[in-house]
């Protein structure tokens, strides 16, 4: 019997150790619990700024980031081209003949410029000075045609000469010229 009493007294000695081992270390002491509040707050006040701050340069990352994407996506001209309701402009600052003017706009990927309206007109009143080829030359019949194949209407073109085919624009008005004529030109392409 006594070698029974040792067993349980063993056994429950170790229980209570285990128990107690466990309780103490799952329940801080109450003089503990107010030494981690009183830390909380400073570890708080450390925290939660370099957070804000990490996340405040993530955000502006990826501002940039989206800026950049965005402008590449975005239709811009080409340097030195003047962009304007859609089109990008270039003007020349030699001088050619008109096919040869024709095929240095096509060797950009662009055409002589096509006048649509006169606002468009109004543009190129303000901005020129010089004689300019334009994409504007005269076929078989009377009538005068822009590169994209459109007719000319309403705008008249001065003209001395029946061989004058071609036109240049000439500060506000369209005049007629022999196409072998050295002139500057206007390159016209649309946003890309």
């Amino acid at each position: 019997m006594e070698g029974s009493r040792s067993d349980t007294s063993t056994t429950e000695t170790s229980e209570e150790i285990i128990y107690t081992s466990v309780k103490f270390s799952a329940t801080p002491s109450p003089r503990d619990k107010a030494g981690q509040e009183r830390r909380a707050p400073c570890l708080r006040s450390v925290v939660v700024p370099g957070l804000a701050i990490s996340f405040g340069i993530l955000s502006v990352s990826l501002a940039i980031a989206l800026i950049w994407k965005m402008n590449d996506s975005y239709p811009h001209c080409p340097e030195q081209w003047i962009a304007y309701r859609g089109s990008c402009y270039s003007f020349s600052k030699e001088k050619k003949d008109w096919h040869s003017s024709q095929e240095s706009c096509w060797a950009q990927g662009a055409h002589l410029l096509v006048i649509s309206d006169t606002s468009e007109m109004n543009l190129f009143k303000s901005i020129q000075t010089a004689n300019f080829w334009i994409g504007l030359r005269k076929t078989t019949g009377p009538d005068w045609i822009w590169e994209d194949g459109s007719i000319l209407n309403g705008t008249q073109v001065l003209s001395n000469s029946p061989v004058q085919q071609c036109a240049v624009l000439m500060q506000d008005l369209f005049q007629a010229s022999s196409c072998e004529f050295s002139a500057a030109w206007i390159c016209e392409k649309s946003l890309r």
